[in-house]
């Protein structure tokens, strides 16, 4: 079983994994990155352990993520 600890940084690990997508992929700035993942449905899934979120790989929450913001 993984401790709370753990599943922080596997938090912390996917909240950059999608902020460094968008800035990859959709060119956001560093700002507007951050702003779309901190401000989404998806983080807060992210953020609350009962959806298993932490779990799921970067490209199963960006398309997530990709649907709710409608970016292609």
């Amino acid at each position: 079983m993984l401790t709370e600890g753990q599943i922080q940084c596997m938090k912390e690990d996917m909240t950059i994994a999608l902020v460094q997508i968008l800035i990859e992929e959709q060119h956001y700035s560093m700002e507007d990155a951050l702003s779309a993942v901190y401000n989404s449905a998806t983080f807060r899934n992210l953020q609350n352990t009962a959806t298993g979120y932490y779990f799921q790989s970067a490209g199963y929450l960006y398309d997530d993520l990709r649907n709710e913001l409608c970016v292609e």
